[in-house]
């Protein structure tokens, strides 16, 4: 049987890859990046809770049933499960990090962008630091009048250990 977090991930791939291309998000079309302000407007809020060890204001930051799919854990979902992740992410790591869009659009209530991030990462239990950076993938969706990060997916940008790449 497949392991469910690259099936998983390939699903939402997909589906993002599938609005962007067609605009199906309620028949609307793309629109273009313009339109994806408040979108950078969330990744900046987004990198000063992560700054501040903030995990209120990142939970604030997702919908209610909003995932988050970090490298080489599982899935979590929802805001209580959301909270765990981030308080444990912020147990073990201090992190500092910029986001750059590299790309976005608007189909109605859904969005997408595709960026990186870069900058420190320290690990609490050892003091030791590195400089890191991540490619990502973030859905939104508006609901009434504010957008929520719908499904947050960042994989480290460098090789695995061992990769012939």
């Amino acid at each position: 049987m497949p392991d469910p977090v690259p099936v998983a991930r390939r699903a939402l791939l997909m589906s993002v890859a599938f609005i962007a291309a067609t605009g199906a998000a309620g028949g609307a079309l793309a629109q273009p990046a313009a339109d994806a302000a408040p979108l950078a407007a969330i990744m900046e809020r987004y990198a000063a809770a992560l700054r501040s060890n903030d995990v209120e204001a990142l939970v604030g930051l997702y919908a209610a049933d909003g995932v988050f799919m970090r490298e080489n854990f599982p899935a979590v979902a929802g805001t209580d499960a959301l909270r765990a992740a981030y308080r444990d992410l912020f147990a073990a790591l201090k992190v500092d990090l910029s986001f750059k869009i590299l790309e976005a659009e608007v189909a109605g209530d859904l969005a997408w962008l595709r960026g990186i991030s870069t900058g420190r990462l320290k690990v609490l239990a050892t003091g030791v630091e590195t400089a890191d950076s991540f490619n990502q993938l973030v859905v939104f969706r508006r609901i009434g009048a504010a957008w929520k990060i719908r499904s947050y997916l960042f994989a480290s940008d460098k090789p695995a250990a061992g990769s012939t790449r």
